[in-house]
């Protein structure tokens, strides 16, 4: 923070009305005297100390610690840990199941004996395909779907499921190219030169599978994408293998807790569901966030600042 300020001209420091030292680990009495000798260093009140707090809202990169494995819960769900991952909030809907884990796969014999398999989106649909073909996780994941393991692909995951993906334009690399997918679902992937933005909601059409029960669900969410996979529902299946370009379905009411429903009754576990919905377990844990932070800040200089612009 001080070498942040003394960097600063003197009309941009001016503007600093306080700081805040933030997702502090420890005994904030330990750090009273760094405080007093940073705010008499450049003269700017410290508004407080944000400890670091355990809540689930979106982060803000994929260095997330979300992406650090915790315990096996009874119902395992594998996430590929593509190296191109992208939109990897998709999947926070699930850890609000108590018997649910979530865990993040990038080695074939971290995969073990899961429960489900999410195949992500990604910034590089081609090259992440490939580099799951080359360490074995492709060959993996197929035997794992043989064996009768539920597969769901979001987006460039989805993408990876079809006969294949061809790049005429160079989005990815080498113009030209085509390469065989894993031919889990009849979809044909081209890539195109413009990307594919639009917001979308809907029904979740007739499917088949142990994820039946999702069909007729409402869902809300978005697309971003490069490749036409032709005109194709808004969520398919082959037997218990399942694709979707949109991402945020999980989000919706009903869905998440259809498909860990569906995982439960395959193992012969209960539910034990939240009574929450998605949305409103996100609002509580955005409400925690918002009061750890209250109190750990100096309110009456916050709103000071606000009304007086001091």
């Amino acid at each position: 923070l001080y070498g942040t300020v003394e960097l600063l001209e003197p009309d941009e420091r001016n503007i600093i009305k306080a700081t805040v030292i933030n997702k502090f680990r420890g005994d904030v009495s330990l750090l009273t005297s760094g405080l007093e000798m940073l705010e008499n260093m450049i003269h700017i009140p410290c508004a407080g100390v944000v400890p670091y707090s355990y809540v689930e809202i979106d982060d803000e990169d994929s260095l997330s610690e979300r992406l650090k494995n915790g315990e096996h819960k009874p119902v395992d769900i594998a996430v590929i840990k593509l190296p191109r991952m992208s939109n990897y909030t998709d999947f926070a809907s699930f850890g609000r199941f108590d018997n649910v884990s979530l865990r993040y796969v990038s080695r074939p014999e971290e995969l073990g004996e899961c429960d489900m398999i999410i195949i992500p989106g990604t910034k590089n649909t081609i090259s992440d395909l490939e580099w799951m073909r080359q360490n074995g996780l492709e060959a993996r994941i197929v035997k794992a779907v043989s064996a009768g393991c539920p597969l769901f692909g979001i987006c460039g995951g989805y993408q990876m499921l079809g006969k294949s993906i061809s790049d005429h334009y160079g989005v990815e690399g080498e113009a030209g190219r085509e390469v065989r997918g894993m031919e889990l679902l009849d979809i044909d992937t081209v890539f195109g030169q413009q990307k594919q933005r639009r917001q979308t909601e809907g029904i979740v059409p007739e499917v088949g599978g142990i994820f039946s029960d999702i069909a007729g669900e409402s869902y809300r969410g978005y697309e971003i994408h490069m490749g036409d996979s032709g005109s194709l529902p808004s969520v398919i299946a082959k037997g218990d293998v399942y694709g979707t370009y949109i991402h945020g379905i999980f989000d919706a009411d009903g869905i998440a807790d259809k498909i860990v429903a569906g995982l439960c009754r395959k193992k012969g576990i209960d539910v034990n569901a939240k009574s929450e919905t998605a949305e409103e377990y996100r609002e509580r844990q955005y409400n925690t966030l918002a009061d750890e932070v209250r109190g750990a800040l100096d309110m009456e200089l916050i709103y000071k600042i606000l009304n007086e612009g001091i």
